[in-house]
């Protein structure tokens, strides 16, 4: 049997894929090497944040239009809510940094914000406490997304709508053919129209050309306790410290604890962080050390931890789009750390790419061509 679209890597950007491609009445198979919501790559885990207002840059705007558009879409067709709707701060306690930037985002986007400064801040949201050092921009409509959940009903109805979605099958080769692509999986063949690889970290195996600009990088996330009132209005934030680091923190969220990150972590980067080596104590001291920073009544011995891997791309911009020369075989945006929020408009994107009609979303800034 063929099939009009084949895509390799079943994680949040092939499953979003493959549900958006099923709702245009296109016939879809794909595959992954490991089980359906492996903890392998980098789209595991219960939570991730949603951010109206995106420090990153002007370029990413019309993408977050597209995402909210995309989840709220998503909660109409399945009947219940994945977003939670928290709030968020961008909050730097240095000069010319995350501040400044979701400042600028928030002017340019046309979005309500706040912004809230030294004392104000903390009184606003009494479990943060960084001495009256802190600039904030305050966005209300920020908050967590269920990831997991939301990952596997996409899957989940891709597959009712007669995707074919086979797991735990290893990948021996793809090849283009006259008519579009054939895909040898699990001893078998199978033809397929358009291909996408939204593989992750194994992208630059599977086209090597890209091996050298898609960096993999280990990445450690882990839970605090905040069973206390004052964590009751905790808003998603970032913090940029004195030293530049990043932290990003979660609210405690469906009998979670507080949830904490490091952008870059240790900045371990290289094919070799694909393998799973496990937490330490270095990377828990990272995140608890960033927990002291900002959150004085929050637990320091973590209750849980998790390691997963970020596909790095150069200036951590998305890579997205059709391979140059070859408009049958596309990249599905390696992300960099920060494209979970963006699942809906990213699935979009590949299936106006597959079904050969002009995407919403100006892609220049993130063509396949800028990395090569």
């Amino acid at each position: 049997m063929s099939y009009d679209v084949g895509i390799i890597g079943l994680g949040a950007m092939g499953s979003a894929a493959a549900w958006s491609l099923t709702c245009r009445g296109a016939s879809v198979i794909g595959w992954d090497q490991f089980a359906l919501g492996h903890d392998k790559g980098s789209s595991h885990g219960s939570t991730r944040i949603i951010r109206r207002i995106y420090s990153e840059g002007a370029l990413y705007d019309e993408l977050v239009r597209q995402a909210y558009a995309g989840w709220a879409r998503i909660e109409r067709e399945h009947g219940q809510a994945f977003f939670t709707k928290t709030g968020g701060l961008d909050l730097s306690v240095t000069a010319n940094g995350i501040f400044e930037d979701a400042l600028a985002a928030a002017l340019a986007s046309g979005q309500p914000f706040e912004v809230l400064e030294g004392l104000e801040l903390e009184e606003r949201f009494p479990a943060i406490d960084v001495g009256g050092r802190g600039r904030a921009v305050f966005n209300g409509d920020a908050g967590v997304l269920d990831s997991d959940k939301a990952s596997a009903w996409m899957r989940e109805d891709a597959a009712r709508r007669g995707a074919r979605l086979v797991d735990q099958t290893a990948l021996t080769g793809w090849t283009r053919t006259a008519t579009g692509f054939r895909v040898e999986a699990g001893g078998t063949s199978t033809e397929v129209r358009k291909l996408i690889i939204a593989a992750g970290a194994w992208c630059g195996e599977l086209v090597p050309a890209l091996k050298p600009a898609l960096v993999p990088e280990r990445q450690v996330i882990a839970w605090f306790d905040a069973a206390r009132p004052e964590f009751d209005s905790l808003p998603i934030f970032q913090l940029e410290t004195d030293e530049r680091e990043r932290y990003y923190f979660f609210p405690p969220h469906k009998g979670e604890g507080l949830k904490v990150g490091l952008y870059n972590h240790r900045r371990e980067r290289g094919y070799e962080q694909i393998t799973p080596r496990g937490v330490d104590a270095t990377d828990l001291d990272l995140l608890a050390r960033g927990v002291s920073l900002c959150l004085p009544s929050a637990g320091r011995d973590p209750l849980a931890s998790a390691e997963c891997r970020f596909t790095n791309a150069p200036g951590d911009r998305f890579v997205m789009g059709s391979m140059p020369g070859d408009k049958d075989l596309i990249l599905l945006s390696p992300c960099s750390g920060h494209g979970y929020k963006f699942v809906p408009a990213i699935g979009e994107i590949a299936a106006d790419l597959a079904l050969e009609v002009a995407p919403k979303v100006d892609l220049a800034e993130f063509a396949v061509e800028r990395v090569l």
